[in-house]
């Protein structure tokens, strides 16, 4: 029997219907198992940018702690951890400008990208609070590849070790650590890894990274805390009151991106480095194995 005009629109529109489901169960199957980051409530990728005020200073960029990641570094001084007050926070180096060319040149810093905090207000240059807890999920278990962009201190012997470590599916479990690049050790006789180095690893479902000024000593009942690490899932903002602790550090993470993202994650020491001066930063690119990007 001849379907009337009627009919074969109901059913065309039901297809329709159905290819759109598809679609996006096909999308929201995708997200869940790609390799995502898992915040608190309230954060979200904030933007920032690069313009600059009637005098010529750049607005979201001026070492003011907003946001967070914005803070002054010291520069190495010779018989000391200290010295006079550089443009070297991560952000200066995401966007090789400043005193921080360390990503090599212009044409591999990745620029402006959004990172991961409270609210943040970039014509303002208000806001930008850190998220106390971030993670990761890799439901599929995706091979990734990590890439070392810097790995710099204000005294120079102490550069960090890098890697990623174990946790459950509340970031409350801090697991087993795997290293991906060495630090000096704290004889300073390890030679740490090369800026460029590349590795790859399969982390579990759940997953955070960590760096560790291993240059300094840890006491032999470690048990997780700031201490001399420093755990992506416990973004501590305060951990002094920790025995032999090491102050606050941080981790930022910025976001490129795609289909599968590609995340730069960066671990920094705390507004004007009084913890203990040495002003660490270790910036990693990590993306899935094959990406193109």
């Amino acid at each position: 029997m001849t379907k009337t005009n009627n009919e074969k629109w109901t059913s065309l529109r039901k297809l329709t219907l159905t290819l759109v489901i598809a679609m996006a169960l096909w999308a929201m199957c995708g997200t869940s198992y790609a390799q995502n980051l898992i915040g608190s409530p309230g954060a979200g990728w904030q933007t920032w940018n690069l313009a600059k005020d009637a005098y010529g200073d750049f607005i979201d960029l001026n070492s003011n702690g907003a946001p967070y990641w914005d803070i002054p570094f010291l520069a190495f001084s010779f018989g000391t951890y200290g010295g006079s007050p550089a443009a070297k926070s991560v952000g200066w180096c995401m966007t090789s400008t400043g005193d921080c060319q360390g990503v090599g040149s212009a044409l591999y810093a990745p620029g402006p990208l959004p990172f991961w905090g409270m609210y943040y207000n970039k014509v303002a240059d208000t806001g930008g609070a850190i998220d106390p807890k971030v993670y990761f999920g890799n439901g599929s278990q995706q091979t990734l590849q990590a890439t070392l962009y810097l790995n710099t201190a204000t005294n120079t012997r102490e550069i960090n070790e890098f890697g990623w470590f174990e946790t459950d599916h509340t970031g409350t479990v801090n697991g087993t650590k795997h290293k991906l690049f060495q630090g000096t050790g704290y004889s300073q006789t390890l030679t740490p890894d090369r800026v460029g180095k590349t590795v790859t690893f399969t982390p579990t479902s759940y997953f955070g990274f960590y760096y560790n000024d291993v240059s300094d000593p840890q006491p032999p009942t470690y048990s997780g805390g700031c201490n001399a690490y420093t755990i992506l899932a416990f973004n501590d903002s305060d951990c002094n009151a920790e025995p032999l602790g090491q102050g606050a550090h941080n981790f930022a993470v910025f976001i490129q991106p795609d289909t599968d993202p590609i995340y730069w994650i960066a671990g920094q020491d705390p507004f004007g480095c009084t913890d203990d001066g040495d002003c660490n930063l270790t910036l990693v690119k990590v993306q899935p194995v094959g990406h193109k990007n």
